[in-house]
């Protein structure tokens, strides 16, 4: 809760009557195709919001939330990889392509353009939408990619055939409009 309060005031969120939707709940993947093995991975843990009057844009993914196939390859994601101790969040801020001026109802493709932090590292970055906008909550769609490199995250050279250097990442997540109480 206190993580929720803290992205809520990212924004100014006195407005009663705003644009401003919250993440209601999430399902992040990602997927690493490599030649001895792929890895998949899901978290349910993000939180976010959405400023549609501001095209502001913020979520947050705690990084030791990501749940495996086997302990060991979690052991190794949190220890080894992403230092998830050291490194707990992925943030992404940035603001979207269009305005709710420009949102209908129904499916709507725009890009949301901004800084991408994870391991430490923050790069510029894009994220291609799909928002689908229904009368009582909104669905965000998207798959990208995230290469490993970027980001300063090491693979051991006697792994290099179990871990991809370029991780694919899809996001599925409902939103719902903040009110407040």
């Amino acid at each position: 809760m206190v993580v929720l309060v803290f992205l809520l005031s990212a924004f100014n969120f006195q407005e009663p009557n705003s644009e401003k939707f919250i993440i209601n709940n999430s399902n992040i993947t990602f997927y690493s195709y490599a030649p001895i093995e792929n890895i998949e991975a899901k978290n349910t843990n993000a939180i976010g919001v959405v400023d549609f009057s501001t095209r502001e844009f913020i979520i947050k993914i705690p990084m030791n939330k990501f749940d495996f196939p086997n302990n060991l390859m979690e052991k190794h994601f949190n220890d080894s990889y992403l230092e998830t101790e050291k490194f707990p969040n992925c943030i992404f801020k940035g603001t979207l392509s269009k305005s709710n001026d420009e949102l209908e109802i129904g499916t709507n493709e725009l890009v949301a353009q901004g800084k991408l932090e994870l391991h430490g590292i923050s790069n510029d970055f894009q994220i291609p939408l799909n928002i689908n906008i229904d009368t009582d909550s909104i669905n965000i769609v998207s798959n990208f990619e995230i290469t490993l490199d970027d980001y300063k995250i090491k693979i051991p050279k006697l792994l290099f055939k179990n871990i991809a250097e370029i991780i694919e990442i899809k996001v599925n997540a409902t939103l719902i409009k903040y009110v407040i109480e």
